[in-house]
C-alpha cells in the first residue's frame, strides 16, 4: 500500500521577513515626506532630510521590533497553575422562626394611655410635640418636647422607693427622667399582667410560664436595670400572676446587639418554633428624656432640636408593652382580637444617615422585600405603614421615597403614620408603639400593616402585622 508523507511547508527565513518589513517602513516614510515637500514646494534642510528619511523610519522599526518581542513573550509565558478549588461548604441553614401572636397591648404616651387613644389623636392631627415651659435651652427659650401626663405620679414614686429600700436597694439613685420612665412602665406592666391573666391563666386549667422582657435604655447603669426588672416582676406578681410562673433573663438586656427590638422578637419567634412548651411573654419598653439635665447635655453636643438646629432630636418619653404568645396557644384561648407578628428583619446602613448628603431608601426597600418574600406577601396588599420616623428630613425623605416606589397605593396623609413626631426621641419606645398601633389598625382595617423603624442613624427594622385570619 502506498503511503503519503506530509512534508512541512517551506518557511521564509527570518532575515528576509525583517528586511521586507524594514524596507516597507522606509518606503512609506519616504513617500509621505516627498509628497509633503512637493505639495508645499519647499526644499528640505539637511536636518529635516536626516530626520524624515532615516531617524523616523529607524524609530518606527525599533518600536515594532520591541513590541513584537513583548507580545511574543506574553504569549509564550506558561499559564499559572491554578490552585485546586475546594468544594464549597454549604452555609448553615438559618434557624426556622415561627409567627407570633399579639393578644394585647398597653402604653403610656404623651397623647394617650392606649392604642385607641393614640390613634384618635393621630387622626385629629393633635399627636405632635409642643413647647415645654419646664425645659429651657441655652438661650432661655422653652424646648420642643413630647411630655406624658402619666409620668409624674409622686405616690407611685414613693411606693417604688420604699420597695427598693425593703429589698436592699435603697442606695440606688435615679434621675427625674428615669423615675418618669419607671412610673410609666409600672402602669404598662400592671395592665398587661391583667390582660395575660384574663387571656391565658385559664387555658387548659394551668398557668403558662410568663417571660418578662424589659427593653430599657442602654445608658442606664446595670444595677438600675436589674432593680427596674425586679420591680416590674413585682408589679406582675401583684396583679395576680404566680411568682413561680414568671421567668426573666439571667441578666438585664444590656448588649446593644442582643437587646434591639428585632433581636428580642426574633428570639421569641425562635422559641416558638423550637420549644414544645407554650410561649407567653410580656415585652415592655420604657424611656424618658424629659429632664433639664438631658436638655443641657444634648445642647452641649449639638443634638438638641432648636430653631437653628432643625435636624436635632426632640426629647420625648413613653412606655409600651405587648402580650405575645405562639399561634397555637393564641387559637386555644378563643381570643377574638388576635394579630400575627411575622418574624422581623434587621439591617444597617454602612454609614450614619446623619452624614449622608441625600436620603437612600435602598436599605428599607431590600429589608422589606425580605419581610414580604418570607411570608409570600405582596406590597400592593399592604393597607398601612406605621413607622417610628420623626421630624428630621433625612428620615422622612428615606421613608417617603421608599413608600412612593414600592407602595404607590398608599396615601401619604392617611395611610402612613410617623410616630416620631408624637413620641419624640425615646429609644425603643416609638417602634414598639408602632407595633401596638399596627395591631389596632390591623383589626380596624382588617389588612396587613407594615412596621418600619428608621429613626436610628444606622439600624433599620421591619415587621409585618396582620389579622390572624388573613
Amino acid at each position: 500500500m502506498a503511503s503519503t508523507l506530509s512534508l512541512p511547508l517551506p518557511t521564509t527565513p527570518a532575515w528576509i521577513r525583517n528586511s521586507l518589513i524594514g524596507g516597507f517602513v522606509f518606503f512609506i516614510c519616504w513617500a509621505v515626506a516627498i509628497a509633503y515637500w512637493r505639495s508645499t514646494r519647499s526644499a528640505p534642510a539637511t536636518t529635516e532630510l536626516a530626520v524624515c528619511l532615516f531617524a523616523i523610519p529607524l524609530a518606527l522599526i525599533g518600536t515594532l521590533w520591541l513590541g513584537a518581542r513583548l507580545v511574543l513573550a506574553r504569549v509564550a509565558a506558561p499559564a499559572p497553575i491554578q490552585a485546586a478549588v475546594k468544594p464549597a461548604v454549604p452555609a448553615p441553614a438559618a434557624p426556622a422562626l415561627a409567627s407570633l401572636a399579639i393578644l394585647a397591648s398597653a402604653l403610656r404616651s404623651p397623647h394617650g394611655a392606649s392604642a385607641e387613644e393614640l390613634a384618635a389623636a393621630i387622626a385629629s392631627g393633635k399627636a405632635r410635640a409642643d413647647l415645654d415651659p419646664e425645659l429651657i435651652d441655652d438661650d432661655g427659650f422653652p424646648v420642643m418636647a413630647a411630655r406624658s401626663h402619666d409620668a409624674g405620679d409622686e405616690a407611685l414614686r414613693t411606693e417604688i422607693a420604699e420597695w427598693l429600700s425593703h429589698n436592699g436597694m435603697a442606695e440606688l439613685q435615679f434621675s427625674d427622667a428615669q423615675w418618669r420612665a419607671l412610673a410609666m412602665a409600672s402602669g404598662v406592666a400592671g395592665d398587661l399582667a391583667l390582660d395575660a391573666a384574663a387571656a391565658l391563666a385559664g387555658v387548659e386549667n394551668r398557668v403558662p410560664m410568663l417571660q418578662l422582657l424589659p427593653i430599657l435604655p442602654f445608658d442606664w447603669h446595670i444595677d438600675q436595670r436589674h432593680a427596674v426588672s425586679l420591680w416590674l416582676k413585682h408589679v406582675v406578681e401583684r396583679s395576680g400572676w404566680p411568682p413561680a410562673c414568671i421567668a426573666m433573663p439571667a441578666a438585664p438586656l444590656a448588649d446593644a446587639d442582643k437587646a434591639t427590638s428585632s433581636a428580642v422578637f426574633r428570639r421569641l419567634a425562635l422559641d416558638a418554633a423550637e420549644k414544645s412548651t407554650p410561649l407567653a411573654a410580656l415585652v415592655i419598653a420604657c424611656a424618658s428624656h424629659i429632664g433639664q439635665e438631658t436638655v443641657d447635655r444634648w445642647a452641649a453636643s449639638g443634638k438638641l432640636f432648636t430653631s437653628s438646629r432643625p435636624q436635632g432630636s426632640i426629647p420625648g418619653e413613653g412606655a409600651v408593652g405587648l402580650l405575645v404568645t405562639d399561634m397555637q396557644q393564641a387559637r386555644s384561648t378563643g381570643h377574638r382580637e388576635v394579630v400575627m407578628l411575622e418574624p422581623m428583619q434587621e439591617a444597617r446602613h454602612a454609614a450614619s444617615v446623619d452624614d449622608a448628603k441625600r436620603a437612600d431608601p435602598g436599605i428599607l426597600e431590600e429589608l422589606t422585600k425580605r419581610v414580604m418574600q418570607g411570608h409570600h406577601a405582596d406590597f400592593m396588599g399592604v393597607a398601612m405603614i406605621v413607622a417610628d420616623t420623626g421630624h428630621r428630613s433625612s428620615r422622612m425623605l428615606e421613608l417617603m421615597g421608599y413608600a412612593s416606589v414600592t407602595m404607590p397605593q398608599l396615601d401619604d396623609t392617611g395611610d402612613i403614620v410617623c410616630l416620631g413626631v408624637a413620641c419624640g426621641s425615646c429609644d425603643a419606645v416609638p417602634f414598639i408603639t408602632a407595633l401596638a398601633l399596627a395591631r389596632h389598625y390591623a383589626l380596624e382595617r382588617f389588612g396587613s400593616i407594615l412596621c418600619v423603624s428608621n429613626e436610628d442613624a444606622r439600624l433599620r427594622h421591619a415587621a409585618l402585622v396582620q389579622p390572624a385570619a388573613v
